[in-house]
């Protein structure tokens, strides 16, 4: 196979090139065999940690909410701490459902619930007692919509504040969504505003704003009228590294809290801007947090309560930083052998062992082939052994290593068969050696990485030790690449589209050669949202999420077989999302089961 070494103006030529000559996908052959696909077993089984804590709000009558994110739910604290129990779980798709309940807040008059429902772009109420109400919004930049709702407050004149994160702005809306203003827009001007992230209010219901691209907390009155700003970039007192996640206001004695996630800390000012202290470090012991700290709220007693995600708990402070305890007490992290909407799977060449992304739990865990957990590494953060959402994972044929896509970090991973960091490489942008968003990934039999650079519209390949090769496809050939598979019989690249519903095939230099000539729909025969797939000498199998199957094509295009469908026994599938093969055996990643599901091929011919 030859290894790409173009210059990217080179490969993006040869792929221009490709997609003029209009080659199509692969000539008919008569198939040699057959398959007949049957379910054989499954890896692993649901394993969530007891919370994921991240929006944080104090009701009227002092008990405290918390956003449980990846269990897709909201629960009520008592002021000392203890479960009340779950205040919704009202989690999915449906009109009156919330997807990941993000940042909460509540009217301080009716004592409604309001949730920003990020994922959804909308916000959602409740009543006081849980019970759903209403919703507004919609993914835009039109009146009513939001690109990112990421926080809420509502005031004590029934003034609802949204901010929209990725908009730049904080959007003022009545109770029933009527949207009245907005008030920020891009910039570092007094006013302006860069990627808002958490918002808080005083007595006087004048709005802080902590705005985190600019690195400072802007104040607005009730109205919007911008009225100052404190805080800058920095290691010194007053100042913050960066990631400003949540902000607090303790209406009775005038104090503000910030949480620097990047930081590692809360900082304390007076509501004029004037710096009091900060606590908190990185780690996982007592007032320490991983990858910073999410929201902060402030209960009856002045006491600090800040949601640490990635510790799987929540804890409270003093207002001058004692620690005063975590809940649940202790911790509950997610289970050894367990998963969390996983994203990856990959199969040693060598022995069979099986790696997973298990991707909301930020880990890698591995297994025998015949399911027996081995080892499990990776927590939330940045460093080597930390993750910021793992996705795709594979072995190299050419020495075993685990390769990994670390997606939000924008970087790629690679670690030895014993889970040992080797190398990383990347950084989050559009560089070629950069990466937006990457997802899938797949290692060719001399080393050769290939990356899904699923943001960018591109696919990266690496050397064996994360040296950066090359980049080829462009928008028009690519929307959002998401999985990609070496063919076994020529070496070529097989892609999956998932933006554009289709699975296109290329070179290793660049040449476009084409795509399978499936059309969108929820036909077998058609596909509508793929992720995943794989190859074998004489057919491509496509994980099809949205359908919940894996269909297999011919690589001329005609459909052979379909594997699963909706459902969660043994033999059907729920959100198939990566695919790997080893010896006549299709391993199937369920984000939506949490397993790996492994269907024998039973290939004769």
């Amino acid at each position: 196979m030859k290894v790409m070494t173009m210059t990217r103006a080179a490969i993006a030529a040869a792929a221009i090139a490709g997609a003029a000559s209009g080659i199509p996908a692969a000539a008919e052959p008569a198939p040699p065999t057959t398959i007949s696909p049957v379910f054989e077993r499954t890896i692993g089984k649901s394993g969530h940690a007891g919370l994921y804590a991240w929006g944080m709000a104090t009701l009227r009558d002092g008990s405290i909410l918390v956003g449980d994110y990846w269990n897709y739910r909201v629960l009520r604290f008592s002021k000392a701490g203890a479960l009340l129990g779950v205040f919704t779980a009202n989690h999915g798709h449906g009109a009156n459902q919330f997807y990941t309940p993000y940042g909460l807040g509540q009217d301080p008059r009716t004592g409604e619930v309001y949730i920003a429902d990020t994922d959804k772009y909308q916000i959602d109420v409740y009543s006081e007692t849980g019970t759903y109400l209403r919703s507004w919004g919609g993914q835009g930049t039109s009146p009513g919509q939001y690109l990112y709702p990421s926080r809420v407050v509502v005031n004590g004149a029934g003034t609802v504040f949204v901010a929209d994160t990725w908009n730049h702005t904080v959007v003022m809306s009545t109770t029933a969504g009527k949207e009245i203003k907005r008030i920020g827009g891009v910039g570092t001007a007094d006013g302006r505003m860069k990627s808002p992230h958490g918002l808080a209010l005083d007595a006087q219901d004048n709005l802080y704003v902590a705005d985190q691209g600019n690195k400072r907390i802007d104040v607005f009155d009730k109205n919007g009228k911008f009225l100052r700003k404190f805080g800058s970039q920095g290691t010194g007192p007053g100042q913050f590294r960066g990631d400003l996640r949540g902000v607090a206001v303790d209406k009775k004695k005038g104090w503000v809290y910030v949480v620097d996630g990047e930081g590692n800390r809360v900082v304390k000012f007076t509501l004029a801007g004037k710096y009091l202290t900060s606590w908190g470090r990185n780690g996982h012991g007592p007032g320490e947090f991983a990858d910073g700290g999410r929201e902060i709220t402030v209960d009856a007693n002045s006491n600090v309560w800040v949601a640490d995600m990635p510790n799987y708990r929540v804890q409270k402070f003093t207002s001058a930083g004692t620690y005063l305890g975590e809940y649940p007490s202790p911790a509950a992290p997610p289970p050894e052998g367990g998963f969390n909407a996983p994203r990856g799977v990959g199969v040693n060449p060598v022995d069979g062992a099986v790696a997973v992304s298990d991707t909301y739990n930020w880990r890698i865990q591995t297994f025998t082939n015949a399911g027996t957990f081995v080892k499990a590494w990776g927590e939330r953060g940045r460093g080597n052994y930390e993750f910021n959402y793992a996705r795709g994972v594979a072995y190299s044929p050419l020495n075993e290593d685990i390769v990994v896509t670390d997606t939000d970090n924008g970087r790629i991973k690679a670690y030895t068969n014993k889970g040992v960091f080797r190398w990383s490489t990347g950084t989050a942008g559009t560089a070629v050696g950069q990466f937006r968003n990457p997802q899938g990934l797949t290692v060719a039999p001399d080393g050769t990485i290939y990356v899904a650079d699923s943001n960018a519209s591109r696919i990266q390949a690496l050397g064996p030790e994360g040296q950066v090769l090359g980049a080829f496809g462009r928008p028009g050939q690519l929307g959002y690449p998401r999985g990609i598979a070496v063919d076994p019989a020529d070496g070529t690249l097989w892609v999956a589209d998932m933006t554009k519903g289709r699975v296109t095939h290329w070179r290793t230099d660049g040449t476009f050669l084409g795509a399978l000539p499936t059309t969108v729909g929820t036909a077998d025969d058609q596909l509508l949202r793929p992720f995943g797939v794989a190859a074998d000498k004489e057919r491509v199998y496509v994980a099809d999420t949205p359908a919940h199957k894996v269909k297999v094509f011919t690589k001329a295009g005609r459909l052979v077989t379909v594997i699963g469908g909706r459902g969660k026994v043994n033999g059907k599938l729920l959100e198939p999302s990566a695919l790997a093969m080893h010896h006549g055996r299709l391993y199937i990643c369920e984000e939506g089961n949490e397993r790996i599901s492994i269907f024998n091929l039973r290939q004769s011919g």
